[in-house]
């Protein structure tokens, strides 16, 4: 395996994600957070009191983009004038990175509103590896893909979800954002082992976590972003801590969506165990 850590990029420690109900106590009381994880389609083309606390917000702290509605793995067209913009906005932003959905969101042009799972083929590799050299060629920053979950088991697959997504980074030569949570539900509701889906991909292309909550509906996990991150899902990033070392984490919250003190709590139990990782591999030593 390659020497690489993180990808290459500065671990930012535990951040949370930017909301705008929560801009006034930002831009008011000037919290103690790492960084802010940024959705640009919240953004793009949007002016007044929006666009204005962004730009302050950015002048202060670290801004990393993710997105939404890239459909990477969609057989539309990539939307040349979508990722001109978001080109745009993280320079602004001095985003050092960008990631979005391995999976795909249209079809014939049409938005689905949800992140719908690719087959797990080499056609399916090949096509999504193609379209990501062109978006890192665009933006002109590191690319990560995110895994995300899926509720039935994909038609005409050829391979695993970790041999899929290997794949795919291999190809693509393009970074991995590790949903910490989303590797729980699958292994939940495919019977799997999540550290035996650890052990299948290639962790020197995590270059950042995202770790949400989830609701169990009859025998089924649901990724509903709407609660505190739970146990299983912490006991697992522990185990990908200990594998890759420091990190960027980010608690994702996207509904229900608490305080912002509330937020930082639970920002502030990522960061702790990040450094608790960190200390006991690498313990200070006496003068």
């Amino acid at each position: 395996m390659s020497e690489l850590r993180n990808y290459g990029l500065t671990p930012l420690g535990a951040g949370i994600g930017l909301r705008r109900q929560h801009f006034p106590d930002i831009i008011n009381q000037q919290p103690q957070v790492n960084w802010f994880e940024v959705i640009p389609e919240n953004y793009l083309g949007r002016g007044g009191f929006v666009t204005d606390a962004l730009r302050r917000i950015a002048e202060r702290y670290t801004l990393v983009g993710h997105g939404v509605s890239l459909s990477i793995g969609s057989t539309d067209p990539l939307n040349m004038t979508l990722l001109k913009e978001v080109k745009e906005f993280c320079d602004t932003c001095r985003c050092s990175w960008y990631s979005d959905h391995l999976c795909f969101t249209m079809v014939d042009h049409v938005n689905l509103n949800d992140l719908i799972p690719l087959p797990f083929t080499q056609e399916a590799v090949k096509h999504v590896a193609q379209r990501v050299k062109i978006v890192q060629e665009v933006l002109e920053r590191p690319f990560l893909l995110e895994n995300v979950t899926y509720y039935m088991q994909i038609a005409k697959s050829q391979m695993t979800e970790p041999e899929f997504i290997s794949a795919v980074l291999e190809e693509a030569d393009c970074g991995l954002m590790l949903d910490v949570s989303n590797v729980i539900l699958n292994a939940s509701n495919h019977d799997f082992d999540p550290i035996g889906f650890l052990d299948s991909i290639p962790l020197h292309r995590v270059g950042q976590l995202h770790l949400g909550g989830f609701e169990k509906h009859g025998g089924i996990l649901l990724d509903t972003h709407a609660k505190p991150v739970a146990e299983e899902t912490w006991a697992l990033y522990q185990e990908v801590l200990e594998r890759i070392g420091p990190t960027s984490a980010l608690i994702e919250w996207d509904f229900e969506i608490p305080s912002l003190a509330r937020l930082l709590q639970e920002a502030g139990m990522a960061q702790k165990l990040m450094d608790d990782i960190t200390q006991s591999h690498h313990p200070a030593t006496s003068p």
